[in-house]
């Protein structure tokens, strides 16, 4: 698995030094569908990811069906891990999100032999762990370009508390300004509903450099009674289920 990691990164670094450049990141998208993958050793998963689903996603942007796409590396992942690559792909419209896909999209030249070779070749080189679908119900960074860092925790909240939740994540905003984060975001999961799911909620933390995620990480801290009152708050209208950090290695927009 280390093989393919640094496959990916040393195929993909240049593009996400460059691809950065100009971006608004979420560039009005109101979904998000994410894809956790686990890449199977040997079988080349990073060259079928830059050389095919890259230009896809690329064909997709320019055709407006999609509004960006990027690929992260799951840092904590091992060969026992779920997944080790999340693919998140930018929505405007809920309608278009299995519009102008097809790997003849963006290769046509392909004959129908090539295409069932590739196909092969795809399904032996990885697996779709889940497929999750999020609303964007908020968002705020401090730059235009993606951030180099993502901690994705994984939230459950009780059904009747959703709008106070919401509420609660939105006035947390006001706090990115003076924190280590490059950037903030609060996703409500839509794929599926129902009272037996882990999750329902997803907010995510961005950060340019690990000593940033440090920086919040480290510090043992004494509450003071107002700021126990609000964290009591908090932990009421939530339960922080689990955190997962990945690194960026292509942005597409």
């Amino acid at each position: 698995m280390k093989q393919i990691i640094l496959i990916l990164l040393v195929t993909a670094f240049t593009t996400n030094l460059y691809s950065q450049d100009d971006t608004r990141i979420d560039n009005g998208a109101t979904f998000v569908q994410v894809d956790y993958i686990k890449t199977i050793p040997g079988k080349n998963y990073g060259e079928i990811l830059n050389n095919k689903w890259k230009k896809l996603a690329e064909k997709r942007i320019k055709d407006g069906t999609i509004l960006g796409w990027d690929a992260w590396w799951n840092m904590s992942s091992t060969d026992e891990s779920n997944h080790d690559i999340m693919i998140v792909t930018l929505l405007k419209d809920i309608d278009s999100i299995n519009a102008n896909q097809g790997i003849l999209k963006a290769f046509p030249e392909m004959s129908e032999e090539e295409v069932a070779e590739f196909q092969k070749k795809n399904r032996e080189a990885r697996k779709i762990v889940n497929s999750t679908i999020f609303t964007i119900v908020d968002n705020y960074f401090k730059q235009d370009s993606v951030p180099n860092i993502a901690v994705l925790n994984y939230m459950k909240v009780k059904s009747g508390d959703e709008f106070e939740y919401e509420k609660m994540e939105k006035e947390y905003k006001e706090n990115v300004d003076n924190s280590p984060k490059a950037g903030w975001a609060v996703h409500k999961r839509v794929d599926r509903v129902g009272t037996n799911l882990g999750y329902n909620y997803m907010t995510v933390d961005f950060y340019n450099k690990m000593s940033e995620v440090m920086l919040e990480r480290a510090p043992t801290w004494e509450m003071s009674e107002e700021f126990r009152e609000e964290f009591n708050k908090v932990q009421n209208l939530r339960k922080h289920v689990y955190s997962e950090t990945h690194w960026n290695f292509i942005t597409l927009r």
